[in-house]
Formats: C-alpha cells, sequence, structure tokens
C-alpha cells in the first residue's frame, strides 16, 4: 500500500467534507419542502459557496508561492519552478476573476418577475462559460487522466516529459472532478443535459475499470469517494430542486473545480523533495 502523505489527507479530508455537506443539502432540499429554499441561500452569488471556493483558492495561491521559493533555493532544475509559477498565474487569474470579473445573476423568489423567471423551461441552460469550463476540467481531469492510467502510458525522459509525469492527477482528484461534473439537472439542461449525462456514464465506466485493473493499490478513502459519487449521482437523477437556477448548480461545480485545482496542484508540487544549496 501506497505511503498516506499529508497532502493526500488535506486533500481528501476537504473532500469528504464538502461532499458530505453537498449530498446533505442537496437531499434535504429536494425531498423536503421545509429545506426547499437552501439550496437557493446556498448557492447564490456570493454566498457559501463563493466563500468556500476564495478560501481555496487563496490557499492554493499560497502554497503555490512557498514551493516557488522551495524549488528556487534547491537542487531541483528551475523548470519545476517555472511550472508552479504558471499555476500560480492561473490561481491569481481565477482569484480575480471570482472577485471582481464574473457577473453573477440574483434572483429573488419574492418578486414576481424573478419568480416567473424561476419558471421558464430554459432557466437550468449552461452559457458559453458553463460549457467551456465543465468540458474542459472533463477533459483534462477525467478523460485523459483515466486514458493514460488504463493504457499505461508512460511520458519520456525529457525535462517536458518528466513534468507531465509528475502532474498526472490522482484517481482521488479524479473522482473529485467526477462528483463536480455530476452536480447538473440532466433532464433539465436541453441538449447538454443529456451530453452531460452520457459523459458521466462514461466516467463511471472508467472509475469501474480503473478499479477493477488496480484494485489492490486502491485504499479505503478511495472506495469512500467512489460511493459518494454514485450516491451524489443518484440524488441528481431523481431529485426536484426549485427556487434556483443553472447557476446555481454552477456555484457547487465550480467549488468542486476549485478543490481539484488545489488538490492536484497541492500534490505534485509536495512531490518535489528540496535540499538547501551549499
Amino acid at each position: 500500500m501506497r505511503k498516506i502523505t499529508i497532502p493526500y489527507l488535506v486533500f481528501t479530508s476537504l473532500y469528504f467534507v464538502l461532499a458530505l455537506f453537498t449530498i446533505l443539502m442537496l437531499v434535504l432540499t429536494s425531498c423536503f419542502d421545509e429545506f426547499g429554499q437552501m439550496f437557493r441561500l446556498t448557492t447564490q452569488p456570493f454566498g457559501v459557496y463563493f466563500d468556500i471556493g476564495i478560501v481555496l483558492l487563496t490557499c492554493s495561491v499560497i502554497v503555490a508561492i512557498f514551493n516557488i521559493v522551495r524549488i528556487y533555493i534547491s537542487h531541483l532544475p528551475k523548470l519545476y519552478s517555472v511550472a508552479i509559477g504558471v499555476v500560480l498565474c492561473g490561481f491569481l487569474f481565477l482569484l480575480y476573476s471570482e472577485m471582481f470579473l464574473l457577473e453573477r445573476v440574483f434572483l429573488d423568489i419574492f418578486s414576481l418577475e424573478d419568480s416567473i423567471a424561476l419558471n421558464n423551461e430554459n432557466i437550468f441552460y449552461k452559457n458559453a462559460y458553463q460549457i467551456i469550463t465543465d468540458y474542459l476540467f472533463y477533459c483534462f481531469f477525467i478523460l485523459l487522466p483515466f486514458i493514460a492510467y488504463l493504457i499505461n502510458l508512460s511520458f519520456d525522459k525529457s525535462a517536458i516529459g518528466k513534468v507531465l509525469q509528475l502532474t498526472q492527477p490522482s484517481f482521488n482528484v479524479m473522482i473529485c472532478a467526477l462528483f463536480g461534473f455530476a452536480i447538473t439537472p440532466f433532464f433539465k439542461s436541453g441538449m447538454y443535459g443529456y451530453v452531460d449525462l452520457g459523459l458521466f456514464c462514461l466516467g463511471l465506466y472508467f472509475v469501474g475499470h480503473y478499479c477493477f485493473k488496480r484494485y489492490s493499490s486502491i485504499d479505503s478513502y478511495e472506495y469512500f469517494n467512489v460511493f459518494l459519487l454514485l450516491v451524489v449521482f443518484l440524488v441528481m437523477l431523481f431529485g426536484d430542486f426549485k427556487f434556483v437556477n443553472g447557476e446555481s448548480y454552477f456555484e457547487v461545480r465550480k467549488v468542486f473545480y476549485i478543490l481539484v485545482l488545489f488538490g492536484w496542484s497541492n500534490s505534485w508540487m509536495m512531490k518535489l523533495t528540496t535540499k538547501r544549496k551549499t
């Protein structure tokens, strides 16, 4: 069994807490009318999920800066510090865009106009930004990594190849990305909803195939994360959510995507063991 590291435990714990909170919220709001507005309150612009995302992005920036300094004073090739610098710029851009650039739609259920808007048939349709974000994360953190693992793809020994090998997402990171991808009303999002359902089922096939081929290397954390993934999928298939729009689902997905970036970057950065120059 592989060694359990601190970044692994931190990411798994954060995923565990956030996934359980999300599942509990979805179950309560879809099954009990008394909690019908909880989903809207927690996912509204600048609400609970927004705050969680900002905290995770801030932590990601701090970790990246720490590792750039750590690599710079070490014996390791400076290419690694360049790679971390690129990731840091990405985190800074995401943090800035989340706080100042992105426009959010405020809907008040006590307003007649907004109540009518919440009943429109296209209220759950994705906009271009949501589509691009969802499918980029699906490709880079679900599709391509699973294919690389399943065919035992090994990168060359060049400097760039070593970076690609180092930055391959772990199984837990891929599960988290698929969990976030599942937070969408499959049967209410028009054509893209059915596309998402097909892509999610493909992701589940990859998960099952991976578990079958590498069952001896999968630990209890990962099995439980797969269980949470199946639970949220069933909740999204059979749940009925009111007082929300498509942006509410995207706020939840986005937090899991940010958690994916945090866990992925923290994992491979901390694999770089260093020693001070003499």
